[in-house]
């Protein structure tokens, strides 16, 4: 008789092991979110050039931190009207919607380009160019994420939506970076026709898109888009789950994600000593938000089957306010990005299973509509970088951390102490 296997658990352990890792790109095999994937690369990487541009020409052209927030917020505010984006998804054929809005948002970035490339860019330009980026983006975010959900079957949705943002986040790896270095050495104007380009080619991309698994909803044209909304936000209403989702998102919206984003270039100046008319140390506190959100989404893809929801967004809103509160007392460069990495890695697997958990539970002719009111809590956004650029303006960019994080701590211990329904959320 053979003595029994020694190595039975860690060949089963290997085993688990690399299921896991095959599983953690699983999506993949399908086409269409290939094309949706590679096409999410280039958007997302002209949105990172285009935001640390936006920051550095604003404060560059006002020495306010107030006015960044603004100009950061005239491009987020539009979400608000992301409800009534969300309908006309549900209305209207998804590719094509998506090829529209791509090419507004390639037109609006060439014009800016040509504005600040020619040396006449003012603060009214700043406003005018945000707002309706903003307003392209409102309809742009809908619909990339519902097409997500018609590119896979729903067993592999979680994954397809883990590593969509991954995509978004592995871009701003090297996209920030290299925009505070384009400024740097060649001015801000090029980073707008880099923009341009980038959302040309999106389009290229997304011609031969597919999507296979959208089912028919042409019977929501049969009422008006206005009560197509309010059956959105019904829905919302009357689903505890979904309800409950888009309340929490509330809260690295308007008290990290807003405070973060809004006060990096004041941050990169005040605390860490960038020089007037620099931006590379700007553009690397940002390269460290992006591994941070790629290695985030990448741990989920390969944990995608992870069934304790509610315990994973606690844990994450718990970490990521520590995070915040201990970068407002640092003022070395390196100490900084590391604990970036830390407040953006817990908040993309926050944000990324939110927006999984709503897709799982949202049949497919509600999907736009119930995104839509999702994406609302990024168009508070700007309440939150108003509240931030004001308390720094006022005070200090410390001061203005602080607070944001102690508040978004406060409201996490409440939530776990008062709903306890929540951390046993499962999928």
């Amino acid at each position: 008789m053979n003595p029994p296997s020694q190595t039975t658990d860690k060949d089963n352990n290997s085993l688990s092991a690399g299921k896991r890792w095959n599983n953690t790109f699983s999506a993949f095999k399908y086409r269409n979110f290939r094309l949706l994937w590679i096409s999410t690369l280039f958007i997302s990487g002209g949105n990172w050039v285009q935001q640390i541009t936006l920051g550095w020409l604003a404060l560059e052209l006002s020495g306010s931190a107030l006015k960044v927030g603004i100009v950061l917020g005239l491009r987020a505010g539009p979400m608000l009207l992301a409800p009534i984006s969300g309908a006309i998804v549900d209305r209207l054929d998804r590719r094509k919607l998506m090829l529209v809005d791509q090419f507004i948002l390639a037109v609006l970035a060439l014009i800016f380009a040509g504005l600040v490339l020619s040396d006449v860019v003012v603060m009214w330009h700043l406003y005018a160019f945000s707002a309706g980026t903003g307003i392209a983006w409102s309809i742009n975010n809908p619909v990339r994420q519902t097409l997500v959900g018609n590119s896979v079957p729903r067993h592999t949705l979680m994954n397809a939506v883990a590593l969509n943002s991954m995509a978004f986040n592995s871009t701003r790896i090297f996209g920030p970076a290299a925009g505070g270095l384009l400024i740097t050495f060649f001015g801000p104007g090029i980073n707008f026709l880099i923009q341009g380009i980038f959302y040309v080619a999106v389009m290229i991309m997304m011609f031969p898109f597919q999507a296979e698994y959208e089912t028919d909803h042409s019977a929501v044209k049969d009422e008006s888009i206005f009560m197509n909304v309010r059956e959105g936000f019904r829905y919302v209403l009357n689903n505890r789950t979904a309800l409950t989702i888009i309340l929490v998102t509330l809260i690295p919206t308007l008290t990290m994600m807003s405070f973060v984003m809004t006060l990096m270039p004041v941050y990169a100046v005040e605390v860490l000593g960038q020089e007037k008319g620099e931006g590379w140390i700007l553009g690397l506190l940002l390269t460290a938000t992006g591994i941070g959100g790629f290695l985030g989404t990448l741990l989920l893809a390969a944990f995608s089957n992870i069934k304790s929801k509610g315990k994973l967004i606690i844990s994450g809103l718990f970490i990521s306010s520590i995070a915040i509160l201990l970068v407002s007392q640092v003022n070395v460069l390196w100490m900084s990005m590391v604990i970036l990495i830390f407040i953006m890695g817990a908040q993309m697997i926050v944000m990324t299973t939110n927006n999984s958990v709503l897709q799982m539970t949202t049949p497919d002719h509600m999907r736009g509509r119930v995104i839509g009111v999702y994406m609302m809590d990024i168009g508070m956004m700007p309440l939150g970088g108003l509240i931030a650029g004001t308390i720094a303006d006022l005070f200090s960019v410390q001061a203005a951390l602080i607070t944001g994080s102690s508040v978004a701590l406060i409201l996490v211990i409440l939530i776990t102490i008062m709903n306890p329904s929540f951390r046993k959320l499962t999928v």
